[in-house]
């Protein structure tokens, strides 16, 4: 066996247990990345190896579910100035041309996110949002657990992820070659990477930027991209106007309540003005809210813009001097009633079912015993649960009290939707209701 390996045995184990005793506990999975001069840069791209290590550390000491070349560079904004950094990566033939695979078993691409969970010291957060986008029946990132070996340095608990992209297993568009065909555009800081239009605010002159994502700017002809722009524009004008005009004609409503009730649920700082994903599915088709993306700052684990506490709407918070503030046209939809009272008949359902608080809490106690032995890793490897790591809203100083949290939080917040959302159900709800349909 190379040294290399060995190393990952024991780097991923615990120095205090043979690798074959650990395997017998761990269901972690492993992913050893080797550079060929130690270091992965912002940007571009690098050529590196991989090998994909299921199942804990007994696969180690059998064949490697995927062994072959990545391109890989470090991703993010704010999460950018942790030690612990996230990656990028494209599966890639030896040529450097894509390879579509499977990791993990993840339906097959090339385009993937090692997304590295450092200041959410529960792990989860991120894999939560997207586990709510999927008990709505749309789609969200999938997601994996793993641990990182990066050239013989154990780098601790990460996710792997699907990235955000035109594909029938993720977000399916139609005639993207054509004029009037899908695409996906989004809000983001400008290091989102995509390139950027500037759209003046029709209500309140303030300039919202919005980005090319897929297909990206450079693929697009000078006619394809004028006719995004005045969609847009045609958009936010129409809010301004006869809003229900704007409903069904530029918005699709279901799948913005779908989207606003799981970032409220988290109460995200950063949702509706940064990493906020809109698409059109297909020529004519609406403007569609998703999919759901960065959600590590959410569910309580920011100390600014009110977003620790369990009570308050997150669209409603003021962001009229932020660098990124929140369209007018979004705060306008969700207060409209049309929106509420659809909000209100989804969350009663969502509610009576995969949304049930008792369910939802076993799904984090799941998560925390699958991650058990991988997160005394982690936190051996990053010692910062006693730690103030920005912006945390709170310090537990052991990852039981982080999940108690969590659950705590939720709990409340969940609870506080309740009577908002609930308060007012319309008269088919409230008969099946009376009737004796289940609750929360």
């Amino acid at each position: 066996m190379a040294p290399f390996l060995r190393a990952a045995i024991v780097l991923v184990a615990c120095s205090l247990a043979t690798a074959r005793a650990q395997s017998e506990t761990s269901t972690r999975s492993v992913f050893e990345i080797r550079t060929e001069d130690g270091s992965i840069p912002d940007e571009p791209k690098i050529m590196a190896r991989l090998r994909v290590l299921e199942g804990g550390v007994q696969s180690v000491l059998e064949v490697a579910a995927y062994d072959g070349w990545i391109g890989i560079e470090q991703r993010g904004s704010s999460s950018s100035r942790f030690p612990k950094k996230q990656y990028a990566v494209e599966t890639r033939n030896e040529d450097g041309s894509n390879r579509d695979v499977s990791l993990l078993g993840l339906p097959t691409d090339n385009d993937w996110v090692l997304h590295a969970p450092y200041s959410d010291k529960s792990l989860m957060r991120n894999a939560l949002a997207f586990h709510l986008g999927h008990l709505t029946d749309r789609y969200a990132s999938r997601f994996r657990f793993l641990e990182v070996v990066l050239d013989g340095d154990y780098q601790g608990v990460y996710v792997l992820l699907e990235s955000i992209k035109d594909d029938g297993d993720r977000v399916d568009l139609a005639d993207t070659d054509s004029l009037a065909g899908g695409y996906i555009a989004k809000l983001d800081k400008r290091t989102g990477g995509g390139e950027t239009w500037p759209s003046r605010d029709p209500a309140t002159g303030q300039f919202v930027r919005y980005q090319f994502h897929d297909p990206e700017a450079d693929e697009l002809t000078g006619a394809q991209r004028d006719e995004i722009e005045v969609t847009f524009d045609a958009m936010e004008e129409a809010t301004v106007g006869d809003l229900e005009d704007a409903i069904g004609t530029y918005l699709d409503l279901d799948s913005f309540v779908d989207y606003v009730i799981v970032s409220e649920v988290a109460k995200n700082i950063d949702a509706y003005r940064i990493s906020t994903y809109v698409h059109r599915p297909a020529a004519g088709a609406p403007l569609h809210a998703g999919p759901l993306w960065d959600y590590n700052l959410a569910f309580g684990n920011a100390d600014y813009g009110g977003a620790a506490g369990t009570d308050g709407f997150q669209y409603a918070t003021p962001y009229t001097s932020d660098t990124y503030p929140i369209p007018s046209w979004f705060s306008r939809l969700v207060e409209s009633d049309t929106f509420q009272t659809r909000a209100r008949d989804r969350w009663t359902e969502l509610r009576r079912g995969p949304f049930a608080t008792d369910s939802l809490l076993a799904w984090i106690d799941a998560t925390a015993a699958e991650l058990e032995d991988a997160q005394a890793r982690n936190f051996e490897r990053w010692p910062i649960l006693d730690e103030d790591v920005w912006p945390n809203a709170f310090v537990g100083g052991s990852y039981v009290a982080e999940v108690g949290y969590l659950k705590d939080w939720l709990t409340e917040r969940l609870a506080w939707l309740d009577g908002e959302w609930l308060a007012t159900p319309t008269a088919e709800r409230r008969a099946d209701l009376e009737d004796g349909a289940e609750g929360p």
